[in-house]
């Protein structure tokens, strides 16, 4: 493939679908092939983000998770539209995922960028479509039956009429959309994310943060959820997680490895198995997403109604809520749930695997529910469980007016206790609005644990942006990558004990140590029986030239 220069390249950004009937550009658009310049550079340093999401409405209980967790803080007008627009159907289930990705391979197999251009703004386009149709037919429901004419309706179709019919002009009117009314342009953002293909979702990912000049993302780790029991009251999503593990594997491959995959564990689910409630094993799917389909990690999500450690002290009637499923209430939730916990983290240390949980008290169904994600509840490690991986998903911030979650996770992180800790830097919206702010929290925050050697923060902190959650904050996420460059080319010239280059263990060697991809450490050596049938991905060059021995 011939050299894109940049200019070239941010010019087909803008017009995605230019010259197939969706857009009047005349700039060409460039495909994801494996070594296509416009997103990839073996020159840029190692970037990895290691917090981001792939997927669509099909793979979550995305009713469950507006009904009890975004209700909490939304207009309910606004709940009501998004909730009426989620109905059967609405997004590309895990089968018709695989079918298209048929015609997706064949296409990037020899590098086609008009056909795979072609299948791509169809595929989008279709979509987006269907999300206009959705959304304007459930504005006119909800006007008519549950609300006057009130001035959050005016919002509604002041934005709905704003909206082009279009997908590529959809892309370059964000900017606009989010001026205009940032709450509902993050809002719909994001539906319409669920509404979309998940290799959709992927390319304008790295459309949006691997055109850059000085990094390229190298590899985007995307976390897989699992709500069936917390919210979903014990019914599957539309696509079965092991059909997702399906999707994911495939758009592994085909991204030439840009994309590895965190497999979900509900320990619910799992305490649902142990008793006979469900045939499926939270545990068994983990371990099937990672022995034969080339995922790298287990994702928790203590908000949902557990703590990663220490359940069995929670007082008796702590889990008889209401959107709990009542086959589980009554029961001995707190050790049923940390034995299942506990089976996990055993054979995760085990076999290697990295754990990355969320710690941020948010995004749960109540504020007892959220507060299990607190540093408390992360630790310390017990003794059994040395040689553990965790990342602290968020590192536990929630606002910028405390460092007291943050220096209690970071105190865990001591090499004396045998365990690797990490924290990540996923929704720090921050950095989109407060950037001198974060700068110097986290400043302070590698300043004091500068002395703490391969323990301190400045080895432990890693990039990662939430994607796909990000985008709620508007068109200015887009920004997102750029202003943490921005903010850690200054961090470089701080005292924080970093060993190397601070910006390039942030945004790529501690991750690549976390998730195990050094020569011989053992996710690699999975990885590397993974990809045996087909071409290495270009990160591993990168990461085995990295001069920092690997733990």
């Amino acid at each position: 493939m011939a050299n894109v220069t940049r200019r070239q390249a941010l010019a087909a950004l803008g017009c995605f679908g230019a010259g197939f009937g969706l857009s009047g550009c005349a700039a060409p658009i460039v495909p994801f092939c494996p070594g296509d310049p416009t997103i990839s550079d073996p020159d840029t340093p190692l970037t990895i983000d290691v917090h981001t999401h792939v997927f669509n409405g099909s793979d979550l209980q995305i009713y469950g998770f507006y009904n009890y967790v975004v209700a909490r803080k939304i207009d309910p007008q606004i709940l009501a539209v998004i909730l009426k627009m989620l109905g059967k159907d609405f997004a590309p289930t895990a089968h018709e995922e695989l079918t298209a990705l048929v015609e997706v391979e064949v296409a990037l197999r020899g590098c086609n960028g008009r056909t795979f251009i072609q299948i791509l703004t169809s595929h989008a386009q279709d979509r987006y479509d269907r999300f206009l149709s959705a959304l304007k037919a459930a504005r006119n429901e909800v006007r008519a039956q549950r609300f006057a004419r009130s001035s959050t309706s005016r919002r509604i179709d002041n934005f709905i009429d704003a909206l082009p019919p279009d997908y590529s002009q959809f892309q370059r009117n964000r900017a606009h959309l989010a001026l205009a009314d940032p709450v509902l342009s993050g809002e719909f953002a994001f539906v319409l994310r669920n509404f979309q293909y998940r290799y959709v979702n992927v390319y304008d990912y790295l459309m949006e943060y691997s055109t850059g000049r000085s990094r390229k993302i190298d590899i985007m780790v995307a976390h897989l959820v699992d709500f069936d029991w917390p919210l979903g009251g014990g019914d599957y999503t539309t696509s079965h997680l092991i059909d997702q593990f399906r999707v994911m594997d495939k758009i592994s491959q085909i991204t030439g490895g840009r994309v590895l995959c965190f497999a979900p564990f509900d320990p619910f689910k799992e305490v649902a198995y142990q008793l006979g409630l469900t045939t499926e094993s939270s545990l068994q799917n983990v371990q099937t997403a990672i022995l034969y389909h080339g995922f790298v990690g287990v994702k928790i999500y203590p908000p949902m109604g557990f703590a990663p450690f220490g359940n069995a002290t929670m007082p008796k009637g702590f889990w008889n809520q209401t959107w709990l499923p009542t086959s589980l209430r009554g029961r001995d939730l707190g050790n049923l749930l940390d034995q299942a916990l506990a089976e996990l983290y055993v054979w995760c240390v085990k076999n290697g695997v990295p754990i990355m949980g969320h710690s941020s008290r948010t995004s749960g169904p109540s504020d007892a529910f959220q507060d299990l994600a607190g540093a408390q509840y992360w630790g310390p490690i017990p003794d059994g469980l040395a040689g553990i991986r965790i990342d602290y998903g968020h590192f536990g911030l929630k606002d910028l007016s405390t460092k007291d979650q943050e220096r209690h996770l970071a105190s865990y992180m001591d090499v004396a206790n045998g365990s690797y800790l990490y924290a990540d830097s996923g929704y720090f919206a921050e950095v989109l609005s407060q950037e001198p702010s974060l700068e110097g929290f986290l400043a302070t925050l590698y300043r004091e644990t500068a002395n703490k050697g391969d323990a301190a923060l400045a080895q432990r902190l890693m990039y990662g942006t939430d994607w796909e959650m990000i985008v709620r904050e508007g068109d200015t996420s887009g920004d997102y990558l750029t202003k943490f460059e921005k903010m850690y080319a200054a961090l470089d010239h701080h005292h924080t004990g970093a060993k190397g280059k601070l910006s390039d263990r942030f945004f790529g060697v501690n991750a690549a140590t976390y998730l195990g991809l050094g020569p011989n450490q053992r996710t690699r050596m999975r990885l590397d029986k993974y990809y045996s049938t087909s071409s290495k991905p270009a990160w591993m060059a990168k990461v085995d030239r990295i001069p920092t021995a690997f733990s």
